[in-house]
């Protein structure tokens, strides 16, 4: 399993609709990840400026600059990705009719299981992120919440983590 961040940058964030909840939810997401030792690639469009502090306060490492729209085109992102031997993804991030959905389609052809947490999700327009949601849907990705999907990680409260995973929920 790895935890895929995509695009959550300066230029960019503060025109998605529901932004502050988006980014609330993708911090407990990258959080729990962590707690849990997942692999978290974050990845940054060119010309949209730096990862907003939300996320970069809470991820590790640099992020993986592109200028494809999906992240499996980008060379350097598809290493990265290879080298976790993850045979599952989850996408977060920004935009969902453009860079999630077309990363999401790229992933799944490529044969990954693909997740797609909706609530960590955004477009500038909803019906834009409503109509990709659709469309990955038709496309065989699974798409969830990151509550769902951290509970999801763990399968029961009595996993090591269930404590340190119970408060990143609760926050």
């Amino acid at each position: 399993m790895a935890l895929v961040v995509v695009d959550f940058q300066e230029k960019l964030s503060p025109h998605i609709e529901g932004i502050d909840c988006i980014l609330k939810n993708a911090v407990k997401l990258i959080k729990a990840s962590k707690a849990l030792k997942i692999p978290i690639l974050v990845t940054e469009q060119i010309k949209l400026g730096k990862t907003v502090d939300a996320v970069a306060d809470v991820v590790d490492g640099k992020a993986i600059k592109k200028t494809t729209f999906s992240c499996f085109k980008n060379k350097e992102f598809k290493k990265k990705l290879e080298d976790t031997n993850a045979d599952r993804v989850i996408l977060i991030g920004i935009e969902a009719h453009i860079c999630i959905l077309q990363t999401a389609i790229d992933l799944k052809k490529a044969g990954y299981k693909v997740y797609v947490a909706a609530d960590c999700t955004g477009s500038r327009k909803s019906y834009d992120k409503e109509i990709a949601i659709m469309r990955m849907q038709s496309e065989g990705i699974k798409l969830t919440t990151s509550e769902s999907m951290i509970y999801e990680l763990i399968e029961s409260a009595e996993h090591p983590a269930f404590k340190e995973i119970l408060e990143i929920v609760k926050s």
